[in-house]
C-alpha cells in the first residue's frame, strides 16, 4: 500500500513536471519527448536516484613500519608490482635479539632470589624450632619478609614473561609482507596516520609503504548523509556507460566508508549524488561519503572513466522481456487498443500501437510487448496532442552535467 501511494504521489509530480516541460500543444510548440531507457530506468513513478561514479583501482594497504625498531633492507621502491605475501622490508635482528637476551637474564635473576629466598627460609625455620620462646617472633617476622620478597620476585617475572613474548613476537616479524597485490604507490619514510596495524607487534607503528590494487577495478561514488537510507552494504547495483546508456555492467556495493567523510567536490573527483526530482531540501551542506562497488565485470571498463550508478531493479531472471512503462502513458482507442504519443519519422508526433504485457498494479507500471523499444522517444500524453506536431528530445543527462540549465535546483551531496 505505500508503495502505491509512493507511485502515485510521484506520478503525479512527474506529470506536472513534464506538462511544464512540454508547453502548449495548441501553440505549435515542439512537444517534449524523452526516451524510453531513461522513463523505465527511473522505475514505477518515474523518478530515481542516480548517482555519478568513477572507476577506481581496488584496495588500498598502508603497511605500518615500528620507529622503535631499526629497519635493516626495504625490497620494494616506489612503481613496483608485488604479490600478495612478498617480503618488503626486513628489521636489524641483532638490537632486537641483544634485547631479547636482556630479558631472558632479568628473569634467570628473579628465580635465583626467589630459590635464594626459599633457602633462607627453610634455614630460619630450622634455627626457629630451636630457639628460645622469647626469640621465636624475630624469626617468623624473617620468614614474613622472605616471603614477601618471594611474591614480588614471582609478580616480576610475570611482567618479564609477558615482556620476553612480545620481543619474541617482534623478532618473529622482523620480515613484514605485502598484505595485498598491487603497485608500491609509495616509500614514506616519515610515516603517517595508520590504517593498517603493524605486523610486528607493538603500538608504534606509522604508515611506510601503500600498495594499491591496480589489477581489480571498482566503482567509487559519493552518498550523502541525508540519503543514507537510499543505499545498503550488499545490494545489486548497475553501472551505466555515460557515453552509450544501453552498456551497462553489474556489481555489489561492497562498502561505504562512514570513518572517512569526503571534505569538498574537489576531493571527490567529481562524483557528486544526483537526485533525478531536482528537488532542494538543503542536502547540499550534508556530509557526504564515498562508496564502493566491486564489479561482476570489468571488461569495457578504463581506469578514471566517468559513470553513473543506479540501484539494481531486482527483476532478476523472470524480468519481464519488455520495457515496464508507468501505466499513465499508455492511451487507448474507442475499440480498446492502445497507443503512445511517440516520436516518429522526421521527429513527428505519432499514435504508436503497442502490445501489452504483464501488468504491475502495485508499481503502476506495464510490460510493453511489442511496438516500443527502449531506444524510442515518447511525449507525456497531455491533452490537445496531435499527429504530426514537431518534437524535441528531452536530454536529462545533460541537466546532471550541468546544473545551472535546470529550472529548479538539483540535490547534491
Amino acid at each position: 500500500m505505500r508503495k502505491t501511494i509512493t507511485a502515485l504521489l510521484a506520478a503525479a509530480l512527474l506529470m506536472g513536471m513534464l506538462a511544464g516541460c512540454s508547453g502548449s500543444s495548441a501553440s505549435g510548440e515542439a512537444v517534449t519527448v524523452e526516451q524510453v531507457s531513461a522513463i523505465v530506468n527511473a522505475g514505477a513513478v518515474g523518478l530515481a536516484d542516480r548517482y555519478a561514479g568513477v572507476v577506481a583501482a581496488g584496495e588500498t594497504a598502508e603497511v605500518q613500519r615500528d620507529q622503535d625498531k631499526t629497519i635493516l633492507e626495504t625490497y620494494v621502491e616506489e612503481g613496483d608490482m608485488v604479490k600478495a605475501g612478498d617480503l618488503l622490508f626486513a628489521y636489524d635482528t641483532e638490537a632486537m635479539q641483544l634485547d631479547l637476551d636482556k630479558a631472558y637474564l632479568e628473569k634467570e635473576k628473579l628465580e635465583n632470589t626467589i630459590a635464594a629466598a626459599q633457602d633462607s627460609i627453610a634455614e630460619l625455620e630450622k634455627e626457629r624450632s630451636k630457639a628460645k620462646d622469647s626469640d621465636k617472633l624475630r624469626y617468623t617476622l624473617q620468614i614474613d619478609s622472605k616471603n614477601v620478597e618471594i611474591r614480588e620476585a614471582e609478580y616480576n617475572i610475570t611482567l618479564q614473561e609477558r615482556d620476553i613474548a612480545t620481543k619474541e613476537a617482534a623478532l618473529e616479524n622482523a620480515e613484514v609482507y605485502a598484505p595485498i597485490a598491487g603497485r608500491v604507490m609509495s616509500v614514506d619514510e616519515n610515516g603517517g596516520n595508520s590504517s593498517y596495524g603493524d605486523q610486528g607487534g607493538t603500538s608504534s607503528g606509522v604508515d611506510y609503504i601503500t600498495i594499491t590494487d591496480v589489477t581489480r577495478l571498482r566503482i567509487q561514488g559519493v552518498i550523502s548523509e541525508m540519503n543514507a537510507s537510499a543505499l545498503a552494504e550488499g545490494m545489486p547495483m548497475t553501472i551505466r556507460s555515460r557515453l552509450d546508456s544501453e552498456q551497462t555492467w553489474t556489481g555489489t556495493l561492497s562498502l561505504i566508508d562512514w570513518e572517512n567523510p569526503v571534505q569538498n567536490d574537489n576531493n571527490s573527483g567529481g562524483m557528486v549524488y544526483v537526485s533525478e526530482s531536482g528537488a532542494d531540501d538543503g542536502m547540499t551542506t550534508a556530509s557526504k561519503y564515498p562508496f564502493y562497488i566491486e564489479l561482476d565485470d570489468t571488461d569495457g571498463l578504463m581506469l578514471g572513466q566517468h559513470v553513473y550508478i543506479e540501484p539494481d531493479k531486482g527483476e532478476g531472471d523472470e524480468a519481464p522481456a519488455g520495457p515496464m512503462l508507468p501505466m499513465y502513458y499508455i492511451q487507448y482507442e474507442e475499440d480498446g487498443s492502445a497507443f503512445v504519443w511517440a516520436a516518429g519519422k522526421n521527429d513527428k508526433l505519432e499514435k504508436r500501437p503497442v502490445t501489452l504485457g504483464v501488468q504491475d498494479d502495485m508499481m503502476g507500471t506495464c510490460e510493453i510487448a511489442e511496438g516500443l523499444e527502449l531506444t524510442d522517444y515518447i511525449a507525456f500524453p497531455e491533452e490537445g496532442l496531435a499527429e504530426g506536431q514537431a518534437t524535441e528530445k528531452y536530454d536529462p543527462t545533460a541537466e546532471m552535467e550541468d546544473p545551472e540549465a535546470m529550472d529548479e535546483p538539483r540535490v547534491v551531496g
